[in-house]
Order: C-alpha cells, then sequence, then structure tokens
C-alpha cells in the first residue's frame, strides 16, 4: 500500500526532472469530500441545515472549551516567543524582503477582508439585543459591551494563533530548509518521518485541503458575495437574489481566470492597494465626519472594558459564548493552517519578535480601526433611531447596512467605493486562498515556483461550487455552522504542529540564546 502511495506522484514529464505532479491521493478524497457534501446541500437544504446547526451546537457545547483553551494559550506563547530567550532567533539567514515598516504595514493590511465589512455594521447590534453575563438587552451596560467584543473578537486571541502557526511554519521554510508546502512535514518531528510521509500524513493534508475549503466557502465568500450584491443592487437599483451572488462568484472567477492567464500580476497588486487605500480613506472620512469625540470616547471606554476583563471574556463557556466567542475561534482557527502558510513567507530573515509582534499587534490593530471607526457610526445610527435599525435588521442585515451607509455625506460615492473594496477583496481573498490549495496538491514545486496555473483554476471551481451551496440555505447561522467542519480538525493538526515545533526548537535552537 505504501508504494501504492508513493507512486501517486509520479514525476511529471520536465526536462529539469523536477516534480510537478498532482499528489492524487490527497486531492481526489478532497475534492470528493467537497463536492459530496456541495451535492447535500443542494438536493436537500432542509435536511442539511438543521444537521449543521445541531452538529455547531453539540461541539460547541461539548468541545468549544478547548478552542477557548488553545487560543488563550497561544497568546502565553506569543508573549513567550516575543519575549524569552528565542525572541532574537532569525527564520533563516536570508536577507528579509522589504523593510520592517513594510513588513509591518503588510500584516495591518492583510487584517483586512470583505467579510469585516459586514460585521463592523452589524455586529454591534447583535451584542446589544443578546448581551453576554446575564446583562439586560438594550440597556446602556449592553451599549457598553457591544463596543468591546467586536474588537476583543478580531483582536490578539485570534491572531495570537495565526502567529504560532506561522513561526512554526517559518521554522520548517527557513530553518530547516523543507521546502515543501506539505502541512504534514511540520508534524514530523512529533509524529516521525515514515508516518507524515506515509498514509497519516496524506490524511493531515487532505484534512488541511478540505479545511481551507470549507471556511472559504462556508464563510468568507458566502458573508462576502452578498455583500457585493447588496452593494451592487443599491448602486445599479437591481433585485439583489440568489441568481445575482452566483453571477458574482462566476465574474470572481473570471476575473482570477484573466489575471493568470495574462500574467497581469503588477495590475492586480496595483488594485488590491488601491482598495485598501480607499477603505481606509472611507473609515478616516467616517471619522471625522461623524461623533469624533465620542468616537473616541468610545474608543477608550470599550478598550478598558475588555483589557479589564479579558480573562473571563477569554474562558466564558456560557451558551452566549458558544454562539460568539467559541464561533470566533473557530473562524480563526478554521483558516490558521491556510493564514499561518502565508505568514511564513514573510517571515524569512527577521526575528521571533518581530514576527510575533508584528502578526498579533499590527493585524489587531487593523481590524480595530474599522470598528472604532465603521462601527462607531453604526452605532449612531442605531442610536439615533432604534426601532428603524432593528426592524431592519429583523427583515434583512443587509439591509440594515445599507441604511447606514445612505446617513453618510455622500453615500453613493461610499457605497461605490465599498463596492470596489468588497469585489476586489473577494477576488484577492480567493485567489490567495486557493493558491494554497494548489500548492498542496502539487507539494514537491520549488520554493520559487507557482502551482499550475490550472491547478488553480479547478481549486477555485471546487470552492465556488459548495460556496453557492452555502449561498443556497442562505442565513448567517448557515455559514456560522460551517465553521465546525473547518475548525476542529484544523484544531487537531495545529496540536500536532506546535508539539512538532517545540521538539524543532530545542534540537536546532537549544538554550542558546544568541
Amino acid at each position: 500500500m505504501q508504494k501504492e502511495m508513493d507512486m501517486s506522484v509520479k514525476k511529471a514529464a520536465s526536462k529539469d526532472g523536477v516534480d510537478r505532479s498532482i499528489d492524487y491521493w490527497v486531492s481526489i478524497p478532497a475534492i470528493l469530500i467537497v463536492l459530496g457534501f456541495a451535492g447535500a446541500l443542494f438536493t436537500n437544504p432542509e435536511g442539511m441545515n438543521i444537521f449543521m446547526t445541531d452538529t455547531f451546537h453539540f461541539m460547541n457545547q461539548n468541545f468549544g472549551w478547548m478552542l477557548l483553551v488553545f487560543e488563550f494559550s497561544c497568546v502565553g506563547l506569543c508573549l513567550y516567543f516575543a519575549f524569552g530567550k528565542y525572541a532574537n532567533k532569525r527564520f533563516g539567514d536570508e536577507k528579509p524582503d522589504g523593510s520592517t515598516f513594510s513588513f509591518y504595514a503588510m500584516l495591518f493590511a492583510y487584517s483586512s477582508s470583505a467579510s469585516i465589512v459586514y460585521w463592523v455594521f452589524i455586529e454591534f447590534y447583535y451584542y446589544i439585543s443578546g448581551p453576554p453575563f446575564g446583562i439586560t438587552p438594550f440597556s446602556e451596560e449592553a451599549v457598553k459591551w457591544s463596543m468591546a467584543y467586536p474588537v476583543f473578537h478580531w483582536g490578539i486571541l485570534g491572531f495570537s494563533s495565526y502567529a504560532i502557526i506561522g513561526i512554526a511554519l517559518a521554522f520548517l521554510l527557513f530553518v530547516k530548509k523543507k521546502d515543501t508546502s506539505r502541512v504534514s512535514a511540520a508534524c514530523e518531528s512529533l509524529i516521525g518521518a515514515k508516518r507524515a510521509n506515509g498514509k497519516l500524513g496524506k490524511v493531515i493534508d487532505c484534512v488541511f485541503l478540505v479545511g481551507i475549503i470549507f471556511s472559504n466557502a462556508g464563510y468568507s465568500l458566502a458573508v462576502s458575495v452578498p455583500i457585493v450584491g447588496t452593494f451592487f443592487s443599491k448602486v445599479f437599483g437591481v433585485k439583489h437574489t440568489l441568481s445575482l451572488d452566483v453571477l458574482i462568484l462566476l465574474v470572481v472567477v473570471i476575473c482570477m481566470a484573466i489575471a493568470m492567464y495574462t500574467g497581469l500580476k503588477k495590475g492586480m497588486t496595483l488594485i488590491s492597494n488601491a482598495r485598501l487605500f480607499m477603505f481606509f480613506g472611507v473609515a478616516f472620512f467616517i471619522f471625522l465626519v461623524g461623533n469624533t469625540s465620542q468616537y473616541c470616547n468610545n474608543i477608550v471606554a470599550s478598550t478598558a472594558l475588555w483589557i479589564q476583563n479579558f480573562i473571563p471574556m477569554s474562558l466564558n463557556t456560557s451558551q452566549w459564548s458558544q454562539s460568539w466567542t467559541i464561533f470566533y475561534a473557530l473562524f480563526f482557527i478554521a483558516s490558521v493552517l491556510g493564514g499561518g502558510q502565508f505568514y511564513s513567507k514573510l517571515c524569512k530573515g527577521r526575528t521571533v519578535r518581530q514576527c510575533v509582534l508584528g502578526i498579533v499587534l499590527a493585524s489587531s490593530a487593523g481590524c480595530a480601526i474599522f470598528f472604532w471607526t465603521m462601527g462607531n457610526f453604526a452605532l449612531d445610527t442605531y442610536l439615533g433611531d432604534p426601532a428603524q435599525y432593528k426592524a431592519l435588521v429583523d427583515q434583512d442585515a443587509y439591509s440594515a447596512i445599507t441604511y447606514v451607509i445612505d446617513q453618510l455625506p455622500f453615500s453613493n460615492l461610499i457605497m461605490i467605493i465599498l463596492l470596489f473594496y468588497a469585489f476586489v477583496s473577494a477576488w484577492t481573498f480567493i485567489q490567495s486562498a486557493v493558491y494554497g490549495n494548489a500548492l498542496v496538491s502539487q507539494p514537491n514545486l520549488p520554493a520559487n515556483e507557482d502551482p499550475s496555473k490550472f491547478t488553480r483554476l479547478f481549486w477555485c471551481v471546487v470552492t465556488c461550487i459548495l460556496s453557492i451551496g452555502f449561498l443556497y440555505i442562505g442565513g448567517i447561522q448557515t455559514v456560522k455552522n460551517a465553521m465546525v467542519w473547518a475548525g476542529y480538525p484544523a484544531f487537531v493538526i495545529s496540536l500536532l504542529i506546535i508539539g512538532a515545533f517545540f521538539r524543532d526548537i530545542k534540537t536546532y535552537w537549544g538554550d542558546d540564546t544568541e
């Protein structure tokens, strides 16, 4: 059987002898799982929705505490690596790509995504209408917590797990010099080389692929695409339907294909940078035209609140936490392997301290700015007419978002800017996600070579098929449910990676603190 597995990654015919073939023992099972799940969504949407909801609550009620302990432990590990004996160790002898400032700026920018546009305008309301710790709904106390929890959920707790997995994979690439994209290779020191290269390694890599697709399709795209559809329907006066969302997905795939096959990499970079500047421009504009002094008061008060209550907020296992804090733990952990893969490549030549503090603090700051500006304006809008906002949320959360934007000066221009931002974010997000999937599918590519265009496009199509399935069922609870299928498997693999990482640092770095 082992010989058959080894033969599954045959050398692709090439003059330079480089193995560019696809690992079918990893890719085919992942494809079958994803397409089978998508088929079940289309053929029995009501039954699958019930099944996914029940699974979400069962897993979080019984095992959610593990995720909270894991993330909280990652915060402690980040402090250890940032200020401990390994803080000044470098990931390889190569020169870093760019300055330290550009490194932090990239991490700051990476924290933005289309899905955050949904949450900055709406998340606070969920905490006002259903606050934690037994607080009375719609009370003044609930309003205070509604500004503290979004920044907490999108802050250091989640990004700490990204940082630990990121430096673990960076160690694999630049210290151990393992020129491979297989996640299973990072577990080798713990499970052994034979298992890492055998059946168990194949399972780990397959679970990685499935998890990334579920987190991308189940959460990010299924939230991002309706945001694009909402803004498009508002700007152009068309009805927002499932067909429009599917069409947007198809356009994303087409844009990705054009960018790949025409080599418009530089143009894509310029577009990505433009959407970032536009979004932060909108955030700064909102901060200025809004109730700036009150926003500053809210920022200080909410920051003080979550700092004072960081431990209770982090380890709260109540039913409320199962729906929110544990959901966000699932959200971050579901994408921690793909995120860690991205961050690891940025760590080349940098110190452990630079990488850990950059990933945690710069990324958290990027998210916080969104909630401190747009989130504050949305809260202000709600407080101006609570009944109107509540009626819109009960009808359709996306309508509440456009209602908030309509209260801004130059609202039509702002809507067009956010439409551009959300579309390009969905485009760049899926492009980077399927790039990671393609790397695992072609695990033996040289570090300076990209996966084939066909492989990347194929994974894009597979991801979009599942995303259409989640859009077909609809509802924010549906996309929250999907995190179970990505988060818990990624959690197990993350434990293996961290265990192997600690073995490796003792072997390669030992007690040497130079």
